[in-house]
């Protein structure tokens, strides 16, 4: 019989941000192959769930499992994890990144939402950490704070310290994605036939910018940034542009679609040293049209 890995973690701060504790337990078919709790100093409730479940990851990791199921009680983080949700919050993407990079190191993985109560173990371990304020348990890898100096990674990741971490470039970057939506639209006093109402397939590229890169090495995750321009996108898709803000009052032009594009995608993306360098909107397959903020 094949065996079976099932890993539960949980996180927590006193206070939110407060004094903070993580734990895990990984099982093998129903017996605990290691646990562990460690205090991971001041923080907010969600770093924490992230952090248990990085940790919990690297301990399966370290102990050869192939296939993981993980069991957690943050129905965010399993909802981020899934996809099912977007990551909007800048503490929150560089631990998404980082989790996401350790979980492509499985054959295959699961997650699964779980009540509080089934989740008792890893959630004592958390707090016997923030009592301590130690590590406890007896994980495979060891939780390590970083020294004081550099805590702002975990508490302040979304920093100008964290940006200044990544790697130093004499050049920029440049990462572009491309998606499209469908959407009617008629331009105000127009002298010609746009004035009427009429459709177009609209296809949108959008690229960003740094001249830095953050901890995985990427200027920007690809997947994020995808989620990040269809979170946009949608309001416009099957819909009449002259009813949505602010095409009630401005004309739906290429050039007034891009340049809204590109301000909700600048409010979207927090990584610090991250621009938006470009929205191209195609109003067809020859003509486009480019804005680029300063």
């Amino acid at each position: 019989m094949l065996d079976t890995y099932t890993l539960y973690t949980d996180g927590g701060s006193r206070g939110n941000p407060g004094p903070a504790g993580i734990g895990f337990v990984l099982e093998t078919n129903g017996e605990t192959s290691c646990q562990g709790g460690a205090f991971i100093g001041t923080t907010t409730n969600n770093v924490a769930e992230y952090r248990a479940l990085i940790w919990g990851v690297e301990n399966a990791l370290a102990h050869d499992v192939d296939d993981l199921s993980i069991s957690c009680d943050s129905e965010l983080l399993v909802k981020q994890l899934l996809g099912e949700y977007r990551v909007k919050n800048a503490d929150l993407k560089p631990l998404f990144l980082e989790l996401n990079a350790l979980l492509r190191k499985f054959d295959s993985w699961k997650a699964r939402h779980i009540p509080r109560e089934e989740n008792v173990r890893a959630d004592a371990l958390a707090n016997e950490a923030m009592d301590a304020k130690d590590q406890v348990g007896e994980p495979c890898v060891d939780f390590l704070l970083p020294p004081i100096s550099e805590q702002l990674t975990i508490e302040e990741v979304s920093s100008e310290a964290w940006a200044a971490k990544s790697a130093p470039s004499s050049g920029r970057y440049e990462l572009t994605v491309r998606d499209h939506f469908d959407a009617a639209h008629h331009l105000y006093d127009y002298p010609g036939q746009c004035r009427n109402l009429h459709g177009h397939t609209w296809d949108v590229e959008v690229t960003v910018a740094s001249s830095s890169l953050n901890e995985l090495g990427m200027v920007y995750d690809f997947a994020v940034l995808k989620e990040d321009l269809k979170a946009v996108l949608d309001v416009y898709d099957h819909a009449d542009l002259n009813v949505i803000p602010p095409f009630d009052t401005i004309s739906p032009t290429a050039e007034n679609l891009a340049r809204i594009i590109c301000e909700a995608l600048q409010r979207q993306i927090t990584q610090p040293g991250v621009i938006v360098s470009a929205v191209v909107v195609w109003e067809s397959p020859i003509a486009k049209l480019v804005y680029r903020p300063r």
